[in-house]
C-alpha cells in the first residue's frame, strides 16, 4: 500500500495531520506490506518472535510508522502484532546507534508486547510513551528505561532485568513479576499497593514513590 492509498480513506480535514506520518524520504510503503503479512500470520504465544522486518528507522520514523497502522486497528491481531513488530524496530534502529525513542499512541487501540528490548549496561535503551498501553509492555527487556504517561494493563516489566520503569498512570496486575534488578517508580499512591503484590523485594527489586517530585523509596534491596 502506497502513502498515497492511504491517505485515500481520510477527508479533506484530515488531511494535514495525516501527512505528518509521512517522514523524509519514506512512505513506509514496503514495511507496511511486510506488516499486512506479519498481521495474518501472527502467532500470539510465540515466545521467540522471528520477523522479517530488517529496516533501520529513527527515532521520529518509528513513530510516525506507529500512526500509520491505525488504519488496521480492527484486526484481531494487531495489539499484539504491532507491539512485536515496534519491538523489532526499536531494537533494530538501537543496535545502529539511535536511542530515545518516543512513542504517540493516544489516538490507538492499546497495544501490547512492547518488550524484549536489550540495551547495554553503559548505554541504556530509552523509551517513552504517550498514552495507554496493554499487556506485557517491557517483558524480558534488559537495559532500558522506559516512562509510561498512560493507564498500563497488567504484566508491565514482567521478567525484565537491569532496567528502570517510571509509571505515571494506573497501572494493572502483575506488574514487576519476576523481574531482577529493577527500579520501578510512580507518581500515583494507588500504584504502590498493588505494585508490591508483584514486585519482589528479594530480587534485588526497588519501588519508589514519586510524592510532588520528591522519590521516596517504598522497599530497597
Amino acid at each position: 500500500m502506497s502513502f498515497n492509498e492511504f491517505l485515500a480513506g481520510y477527508k479533506a480535514d484530515e488531511l494535514e495531520e495525516v501527512r505528518k506520518v509521512q517522514t523524509v524520504g519514506t512512505d513506509f510503503s514496503e514495511l507496511l506490506r511486510k506488516y499486512e503479512l506479519e498481521l495474518d500470520r501472527f502467532e500470539l504465544f510465540l515466545e521467540v518472535y522471528n520477523s522479517n522486518i530488517t529496516e533501520v528507522l529513527t527515532p521520529s520514523e518509528i513513530n510516525s510508522f506507529l500512526q500509520t497502522t491505525q488504519q488496521f486497528g480492527g484486526h484481531q491481531n494487531y495489539s499484539w502484532c504491532t507491539g512485536r513488530i515496534l519491538s523489532v524496530l526499536l531494537q533494530n534502529s538501537y543496535n545502529k546507534g539511535y536511542n530515545h525513542f518516543n512513542l504517540e499512541t493516544r489516538n490507538l487501540p492499546r497495544i501490547s508486547g512492547i518488550g524484549y528490548l536489550i540495551g547495554k549496561e553503559e548505554n541504556h535503551l530509552i523509551l517513552s510513551v504517550q498514552g495507554n498501553v496493554g499487556i506485557d509492555v517491557g517483558r524480558k527487556t534488559q537495559y532500558s528505561t522506559f516512562t509510561i504517561n498512560g493507564e498500563i494493563w497488567s504484566g508491565c516489566g514482567l521478567k525484565a532485568k537491569h532496567s528502570t520503569f517510571t509509571y505515571n498512570g494506573a497501572v494493572g496486575d502483575l506488574c514487576g513479576l519476576e523481574a531482577k534488578n529493577c527500579t520501578f517508580k510512580t507518581s500515583i499512591w494507588e500504584n504502590v499497593a498493588e505494585m508490591k503484590k508483584s514486585i519482589n523485594p528479594y530480587n534485588r527489586n526497588t519501588l519508589i514513590y514519586i510524592d510532588h517530585g520528591e522519590e521516596v523509596r517504598i522497599f530497597i534491596a
